[in-house]
C-alpha cells in the first residue's frame, strides 16, 4: 500500500523592516543649522558695521537730557552692537520719566537706534525759590522749567512764596486745591477782565494767598487763601467776575489793590492808586 506524501510546510518568512534614516537625517540637518545660525549670530555681532554709530531721539521737548541717557544707558557703552541693544529695557526705563506718556524704540540697520517719545503737556509753571517746575493737568511735577525755556512761553507761573513749603522734584504732585485755583486763575487772561496788560502774574504767599498782579507798577488783587470746604476753589469764578467788573468801572489805573471777597452782592472793597 502506498502511503501519501505530505509535504513539510514551509515557514512564512517575515518581514524586517529597516529603521527610517529620515528622523537622523533631520536631526543631523537640524544640528548644522543650529550651528550655521549660532555662528552667523556671533559674525554680526563682533562686525564693526552692526556697532550703534547714529541715534536720534524724537518728540523730546522738556525732558532733560540727562535723564534720557541715564534711561536709555548708552553712557558707560556708547557704540554697542545693535543686535544686543535691549530696545524693551530702554523703553520701560524712559516709561518711569515723569515727563514721558508713550516711548517706542526701533533699531535700523546697519547701525541707527531712533526713540520717539511722546512727552506729557505741562499747562503752568510752579516756582519755588529758585527752582521752576512743568506741571501737568493732573499736578504731576514733570521736569525743570528754566527760565527763558521755550516750552515755558505761554504757561501761567505762579510763585510759591508760602513758608513751610517742600522742595519739588519730578515725581511730585501739587495739592488738588491748590491745583484747582491755579488752574482757574491761569486760564484768565488780560482781556477777560478788561486790563490792557501784556501778562499777569500770580504768586502765593502766607498773608494774601493767591494774589493777581498786571504787573510791578500795576494793580494787585488778593483771592485769598483756599480749603477744600470752607473757602473752595469754586469760589474762583464769582471773584473773576468781581475783578472784571471793578476794571470795567473804575479803569485800571485807578486801581492800586482789590480785596477780593464775594458775600451775596458784595464783591469786596479796594484800594484807589494815589494821584499825587
Amino acid at each position: 500500500m502506498t502511503l501519501p506524501i505530505r509535504r513539510a510546510a514551509r515557514p512564512r518568512s517575515r518581514t524586517i523592516r529597516r529603521a527610517s534614516a529620515g528622523p537622523r537625517r533631520r536631526q543631523f540637518v537640524g544640528g548644522i543649522v543650529a550651528v550655521l545660525a549660532a555662528a552667523a549670530i556671533y559674525a554680526v555681532s563682533v562686525v564693526p558695521a552692526f556697532q550703534l554709530r547714529q541715534l536720534d531721539v524724537e518728540g523730546v521737548t522738556i525732558t532733560p537730557s540727562a535723564s534720557l541717557d541715564q534711561a536709555l544707558g548708552l553712557a558707560a557703552h556708547p557704540h554697542p552692537n545693535v543686535f544686543a541693544i535691549d530696545t524693551e529695557r530702554m523703553r520701560q526705563a524712559l516709561l518711569g520719566l515723569p515727563a514721558v506718556a508713550r516711548a517706542s524704540l526701533s533699531v535700523e540697520l546697519p547701525g541707527r537706534l531712533v526713540v520717539h517719545v511722546t512727552e506729557r503737556s505741562p499747562v503752568l509753571v510752579w516756582a519755588v525759590d529758585d527752582q521752576r517746575w512743568f506741571v501737568d493737568v493732573d499736578g504731576l511735577v514733570l521736569a525743570p522749567a528754566p527760565a527763558g525755556d521755550p516750552a515755558a512761553a505761554g504757561l501761567p507761573v505762579f510763585a510759591d512764596d508760602r513758608s513751610g513749603r517742600k522742595p519739588l522734584a519730578p515725581g511730585d504732585l501739587i495739592a488738588p486745591t491748590d491745583l484747582a485755583v491755579a488752574r482757574q486763575l491761569g486760564a484768565v487772561t488780560p482781556g477777560m477782565i478788561h486790563s490792557s496788560a501784556a501778562s499777569l502774574s500770580y504768586e502765593i504767599t502766607d498773608t494774601d494767598g493767591y494774589t493777581v498782579s498786571s504787573g510791578p507798577n500795576g494793580w494787585l488783587a488778593i483771592f485769598g487763601m483756599y480749603t477744600p470746604t470752607l473757602r473752595p476753589p469754586s469760589l474762583v469764578p464769582a471773584q473773576v467776575q468781581c475783578l472784571s467788573s471793578l476794571l470795567a468801572k473804575q479803569g485800571e489805573r485807578k486801581v492800586a489793590t482789590v480785596y477780593l471777597f464775594p458775600d451775596g452782592n458784595e464783591c469786596g472793597t479796594f484800594i484807589a492808586r494815589s494821584t499825587k
